[in-house]
């Protein structure tokens, strides 16, 4: 062979290595990481409920604040229970949640009996309706139930068949619920 195509033969081959080392150019890079940190939510609930442990004559009745045992027509009844408020979070916004009307059950079945039970409801001093937010935590829910046994006559209401009646209130909800904000 000769110098010529020795010469063109190791020209050829440096290319040949040239051409393949464009591909292992470096080029400069770096990174940085962001610590996630922690995130906390916040927490909405109503405490078990606290109740007088009787029923007891409302005010206006003869009697008022005495323990009720045999009650009679025209008289009203009531019982105070509370609940305490858990409402934390930064954009927290909740709904007092009530019953419309509180409903019983009796034993024996007293078709006559016209009693009606009804609450009211207090939010630490806020009416019923206004937006709890993270400022009520630890606030109370204060429900007042009343139970009036009204007088009737002869021919409509509360007749001898509701004597010696048990009448049971049923299960009464109160909840809170989160609005949106």
């Amino acid at each position: 062979m000769n110098k010529l195509t020795k010469g063109a033969i190791a020209a050829g081959a440096a290319g040949v290595l040239l051409l393949g080392g464009l591909g292992t150019l470096a080029f400069w890079s770096d990174s940085s990481v962001i610590n996630g940190g922690a995130v906390t939510t916040g927490t909405l609930a109503l405490g078990e409920p606290e109740c007088g442990p009787d029923w007891v004559y409302a005010v206006g009745n003869a009697g008022a604040g005495e323990t009720a045992a045999l009650i009679v027509p025209g008289d009203t009844i009531s019982k105070v229970c509370t609940f305490t408020i858990t409402a934390t979070g930064d954009n927290l916004e909740a709904g007092l949640v009530v019953p419309p009307e509180v409903t019983f059950t009796t034993t024996p079945d007293a078709p006559s009996l016209e009693a009606t039970a009804t609450a009211s409801y207090t939010t630490g001093g806020l009416p019923t309706g206004a937006t709890i937010t993270s400022a009520n935590n630890g606030e109370t829910v204060t429900a007042t139930i009343q139970v009036a046994f009204p007088f009737g006559d002869a021919a409509s209401v509360n007749l001898n068949d509701t004597q010696g009646i048990l009448a049971t209130l049923n299960d009464i909800t109160v909840s809170l619920t989160q609005t949106e904000s």
